[in-house]
């Protein structure tokens, strides 16, 4: 019967400990990095969604006297029946794999949890 390696085992649960210490270290209180503002509101539907693809409209934006001059265009997998949809916002704090909350004024929302859940999940692998 073969024993587990101590050294590697030792590894392995330093690492979990610090991929554990990262992410619980890793809160924003800041309500501005949860979410964005549609730039064309009125095209979309408000409902809860599952971000597919995220994509970098080039130098589309306003001049609005922002630094970032770039859209970003969230490709969305609708709660059913909504089906799918795309919107176009302003900030790129927005990842593929992510939820989040399309509001009736505009807004699209990263639901809580969502980051942890992901970190938490490749960590099991």
């Amino acid at each position: 019967m073969a024993y587990p390696d101590r050294m590697k085992w030792k590894a392995n649960y330093l690492s979990a400990c610090a991929l554990f210490g990262l992410v619980a270290c890793s809160t924003s209180s800041d309500p501005a990095d949860h979410e964005a503002s549609i730039i064309s509101p009125g095209n979309f539907k408000a409902g809860s969604a599952e971000i597919t693809q995220v994509g970098v409209l080039r130098n589309a934006r306003p001049d609005d006297g922002s630094k970032d001059r770039n859209l970003y265009r969230l490709y969305l997998r609708m709660d059913p029946p909504a089906g799918t949809q795309s919107v176009d916002v302003d900030r790129s704090h927005f990842m593929a794999g992510e939820f989040v909350e399309i509001t009736n004024d505009g807004r699209v929302v990263r639901l809580s949890g969502t980051r942890l859940n992901e970190a938490l999940g490749k960590a099991g692998r």
